[in-house]
């Protein structure tokens, strides 16, 4: 199998660096090739010809050094899976830039917070491609440029988002990825599971980007009425979208995340700190189109989506993939 991760954040070098211990341990899986697409910045540099190292700490606290082998145009051109480990809005430009080059087998799995980026891409890839959706709960965090810190175990959820069940396909994805980094369940049905992310990540990430605290804070007396009304109108927006979710599990969710997490600081508030774009757009963002679009009221994510985006409205640094 011949693999390109695309993004070197945070995520991409999670599972790239798994990928690669996998390969490099396993007699199994020595055959696989695993190349990272940097970021149009990066590359334009020589620093890809130098094969350079990337700093990998795990959850344990072992700082380990590796080399990367970056993908070029002919490792797109070969690949049979594709991971793009990116922000959600540059999900369609990335796909975009590489649809003519993709062969019509590879398969795509998306690895991103929030929802809508598969109504952005091009038929070119919708039409030609299985696309997957897979889910994480693994922490990790960019300290800086190709240095990352696994901050702690979580799980993985994978399943087919666009194109046709294939069985075979599924399950050699799921096997690898579950054996790189466990554990990896795949969903016949897997929207339940990206709208309970979506659901946290409506509360964790605006309430701790507005309010610049650690995720664990979340949980204090003085958001939880916010927070409740935020979870009703998931659920109605949910409900029109035919996906049922219920205010105790969203609550309890949400509860343990924010326990789980408790000492880390939130994607988005990272973001809003580093003068980065958000995926806002595709969180509260996405709740308050899609309330549109059904004649729900979501003032609440409503006016999440406006503070954050006030927020990044400073000069923010561009986001490359």
């Amino acid at each position: 199998m011949n693999i390109v991760i695309v993004g070197q954040g945070a995520m991409g070098l999670l599972w790239y660096h798994h990928i690669q211990q996998l390969t490099l341990n396993s007699d199994k899986h020595s055959a696989i090739q695993l190349h990272l697409l940097p970021s149009k910045a990066f590359a334009a540099s020589k620093l890809t010809q130098q094969h350079p190292q990337y700093t990998f700490t795990d959850h344990n606290n072992y700082k380990q050094q590796h080399k990367i082998n970056y993908a070029h145009a002919q490792h797109i051109q070969e690949a049979d899976l594709i991971i793009l480990c990116l922000k959600s809005f540059n999900i369609a430009n990335a796909l975009k830039e590489m649809a003519t080059q993709l062969h019509s087998k590879a398969m795509i799995v998306l690895a991103h917070n929030g929802l809508g980026t598969l109504a952005e891409l091009p038929q070119s890839i919708t039409k030609r491609h299985n696309i997957y959706a897979l889910l994480t709960t693994h922490g990790c965090l960019r300290t800086a440029h190709l240095t990352v810190t696994h901050t702690g175990l979580g799980t993985s959820d994978i399943g087919l988002v666009s194109g046709v069940s294939n069985l075979k396909q599924q399950q050699s994805c799921t096997q690898l990825l579950n054996t790189a980094l466990a554990s990896v369940t795949y969903h016949q049905n897997i929207q339940k599971k990206q709208w309970l992310k979506l659901a946290v990540n409506c509360v964790i990430n605006p309430l701790t980007a507005i309010n610049n605290i650690d995720n664990g804070l979340v949980n204090n007396t003085e958001y939880q009425v916010t927070i409740v009304s935020l979870l009703k109108e998931i659920i109605a927006v949910a409900s029109a979208e035919k996906v049922e979710l219920t205010l105790a599990e969203l609550e309890a969710s949400i509860k343990n995340v924010a326990k789980a997490t408790a000492k880390n600081s939130s994607s988005m508030r990272c973001d809003v700190l580093a003068k980065r774009r958000s995926e806002i757009d595709y969180i509260n963002g996405y709740i308050h189109r899609l309330g549109i679009k059904h004649e729900i009221a979501t003032p609440e994510n409503t006016q999440m989506w406006q503070q954050v985006q006030k927020l990044g409205s400073r000069v923010y640094k561009p986001s490359h993939f």
